[in-house]
């Protein structure tokens, strides 16, 4: 990161964790320097920005309740390409490949798959029992159900973000990585909380949509200042 690493090293909600994926990036950007930093930032986003794509376009499903914002209301009906452990895996080496050849990188590729298979891991601790493992017919599901506690789920992603932070990204950066991820996090506190009493999504694909935008964002602004 370009200040060096630290020394001793309207309310909504979108689709899984949001911010702490990001702690996971800011590990690889430090242990591989060689690596483009939009690499990690994209890999760890990767899984939602292809489950926005995919629903957009209908091949993957989800079913909101607007009669209520919390996570643990939204079910994923199917979503075999872009949370599974294996599918979404093989996916990730084909895209990691691609850009580990444009770039001239062998890095690359281990970089983007690990961070790639970082959501996965990641959302386990908070989905309820809906990821797929394999992303075939039949397929075990799994998920701790984190969600279930609103309030521990929120302060839980909230602190991984700020303990990745503190440990990988430099001093120079770190005030304004944290005040990113702690106004994310704010904005995606409803999911959380409960804070407005209908979801103010409408249909999946709104939903889909503000992931894309929300994930989008953060990828920009945390690569501009790192």
């Amino acid at each position: 990161m370009r200040g060096g690493p630290r020394r001793g090293s309207p309310g909504g909600s979108k689709p899984g964790l949001f911010v702490s994926h990001y702690a996971i990036a800011f590990a690889l950007v430090l242990l591989f320097p060689q690596v483009p930093i939009w690499v990690p930032l994209i890999g760890v986003s990767f899984p939602d920005l292809l489950w926005g794509v995919l629903v957009l376009l209908g091949i993957e499903e989800v079913s909101i309740s607007r009669d209520s914002p919390l996570q643990k209301a939204i079910v994923f009906k199917k979503y075999p390409y872009s949370h599974s452990l294996v599918l979404t895996g093989g996916i990730s080496v084909v895209v990691g490949g691609v850009l580990s050849v444009a770039l001239g990188s062998l890095a690359t590729l281990p970089v983007f798959v690990i961070a790639s298979s970082s959501h996965w891991l990641l959302d386990t601790v908070v989905h309820l029992p809906d990821l797929p493992v394999l992303g075939f017919d039949g397929d075990r599901k799994v998920g701790l159900g984190l969600w279930k506690w609103g309030r521990a789920a929120f302060l839980a992603e909230l602190l991984f973000f700020i303990l990745f932070a503190v440990v990988f990204v430099g001093t120079t950066e770190l005030p304004r990585v944290l005040a990113v991820g702690i106004l994310f996090h704010g904005i995606n506190a409803n999911s959380f909380l409960g804070l407005s009493k209908k979801n103010p999504f409408g249909s999946p694909t709104a939903y889909a949509s503000v992931a894309l935008v929300g994930f989008g964002a953060m990828s920009a602004i945390l690569f501009a200042i790192l």
